[in-house]
Protein backbone atom coordinates (compact mmCIF):
# COMPACT_ATOMS: atom_id res chain seq x y z
CA UNK A 1 0.00 0.00 0.00
CA UNK A 2 1.66 3.67 -0.51
CA UNK A 3 1.45 5.92 1.59
CA UNK A 4 0.22 9.80 1.25
CA UNK A 5 3.38 12.05 1.11
CA UNK A 6 1.54 15.43 2.28
CA UNK A 7 3.76 18.31 3.36
CA UNK A 8 2.17 21.47 4.83
CA UNK A 9 3.90 24.53 3.84
CA UNK A 10 2.41 26.75 6.08
CA UNK A 11 4.79 27.30 8.49
CA UNK A 12 7.46 28.82 6.23
CA UNK A 13 5.96 32.40 5.46
CA UNK A 14 5.68 34.95 7.99
CA UNK A 15 2.84 35.59 10.57
CA UNK A 16 -0.19 36.94 9.06
CA UNK A 17 1.98 37.16 5.61
CA UNK A 18 -0.67 35.68 2.34
CA UNK A 19 2.49 35.34 0.22
CA UNK A 20 4.82 32.42 0.75
CA UNK A 21 8.24 34.14 -0.08
CA UNK A 22 12.35 34.16 0.24
CA UNK A 23 14.45 31.39 -1.29
CA UNK A 24 15.99 30.57 1.87
CA UNK A 25 12.48 29.59 3.47
CA UNK A 26 11.91 27.91 0.39
CA UNK A 27 15.51 25.88 0.83
CA UNK A 28 14.75 25.23 4.19
CA UNK A 29 11.16 23.70 4.04
CA UNK A 30 12.98 21.32 1.09
CA UNK A 31 15.44 20.05 3.71
CA UNK A 32 13.02 19.69 6.56
CA UNK A 33 10.98 17.71 4.60
CA UNK A 34 13.78 15.79 3.06
CA UNK A 35 12.53 15.69 -0.79
CA UNK A 36 15.59 14.83 -1.99
CA UNK A 37 15.14 11.35 -0.20
CA UNK A 38 11.22 11.78 -0.90
CA UNK A 39 11.21 12.42 -4.20
CA UNK A 40 13.07 8.59 -5.00
CA UNK A 41 10.09 6.85 -3.97
CA UNK A 42 6.95 5.88 -6.27
CA UNK A 43 3.63 8.14 -6.19
CA UNK A 44 2.55 11.55 -6.07
CA UNK A 45 3.75 14.16 -3.19
CA UNK A 46 1.61 16.63 -2.42
CA UNK A 47 1.84 19.96 -1.20
CA UNK A 48 -1.03 21.70 1.14
CA UNK A 49 -1.13 25.37 0.49
CA UNK A 50 -3.08 27.50 2.98
CA UNK A 51 -6.55 28.63 1.64
CA UNK A 52 -5.73 31.94 2.69
CA UNK A 53 -2.75 32.38 0.04
CA UNK A 54 -2.61 34.45 -2.12
CA UNK A 55 0.68 34.03 -4.05
CA UNK A 56 3.64 32.22 -4.06
CA UNK A 57 6.90 34.06 -4.65
CA UNK A 58 9.36 32.74 -7.39
CA UNK A 59 12.03 33.10 -4.81
CA UNK A 60 10.72 30.79 -2.29
CA UNK A 61 9.20 28.41 -5.43
CA UNK A 62 12.57 28.20 -6.74
CA UNK A 63 14.53 27.50 -3.29
CA UNK A 64 12.38 24.69 -2.54
CA UNK A 65 11.52 22.68 -6.25
CA UNK A 66 14.67 24.15 -8.00
CA UNK A 67 16.17 20.48 -7.39
CA UNK A 68 13.37 18.56 -8.51
CA UNK A 69 12.50 20.63 -11.52
CA UNK A 70 16.06 20.15 -12.60
CA UNK A 71 16.24 16.49 -11.63
CA UNK A 72 12.75 15.53 -13.15
CA UNK A 73 12.02 18.01 -15.50
CA UNK A 74 8.41 17.55 -17.27
CA UNK A 75 7.61 14.77 -14.83
CA UNK A 76 7.59 17.25 -11.92
CA UNK A 77 4.55 18.22 -12.44
CA UNK A 78 2.81 14.94 -12.57
CA UNK A 79 5.21 13.96 -9.52
CA UNK A 80 3.53 17.20 -7.44
CA UNK A 81 0.17 17.96 -6.50
CA UNK A 82 -0.86 21.39 -5.02
CA UNK A 83 -3.90 21.61 -3.17
CA UNK A 84 -6.11 23.42 -0.54
CA UNK A 85 -6.17 21.31 3.28
CA UNK A 86 -9.65 20.19 2.49
CA UNK A 87 -8.31 18.65 -0.57
CA UNK A 88 -9.67 20.85 -3.20
CA UNK A 89 -8.31 22.08 -6.59
CA UNK A 90 -6.56 25.65 -5.85
CA UNK A 91 -8.16 28.57 -7.47
CA UNK A 92 -6.95 29.58 -11.05
CA UNK A 93 -5.08 32.31 -9.79
CA UNK A 94 -2.88 30.78 -7.50
CA UNK A 95 -2.29 27.20 -9.90
CA UNK A 96 -1.22 30.19 -13.00
CA UNK A 97 1.29 31.58 -10.13
CA UNK A 98 2.47 28.15 -9.99
CA UNK A 99 2.85 27.20 -13.58
CA UNK A 100 5.17 30.77 -13.70
CA UNK A 101 7.27 29.86 -11.03
CA UNK A 102 7.70 26.81 -12.70
CA UNK A 103 8.51 28.50 -16.27
CA UNK A 104 10.71 30.84 -14.06
CA UNK A 105 12.77 28.15 -12.31
CA UNK A 106 13.31 26.71 -15.93
CA UNK A 107 14.68 29.61 -17.36
CA UNK A 108 16.83 30.40 -14.50
CA UNK A 109 17.95 26.51 -14.18
CA UNK A 110 18.88 27.53 -18.80
CA UNK A 111 20.67 30.55 -18.31
CA UNK A 112 22.82 28.89 -15.58
CA UNK A 113 23.64 25.79 -18.09
CA UNK A 114 24.45 28.60 -20.72
CA UNK A 115 27.30 30.17 -18.63
CA UNK A 116 29.27 26.69 -18.00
Amino acid sequence: MEKKREFKISKYRNNGARIFTGRDNGIKAREDFGLNRVEEEEGEIYIVIPTDTWGINPSFFGGLFEGSIKKLGDEFSEKYRFLYPNGSELEESLKRDIEDNISYVIRNISVEEGKG
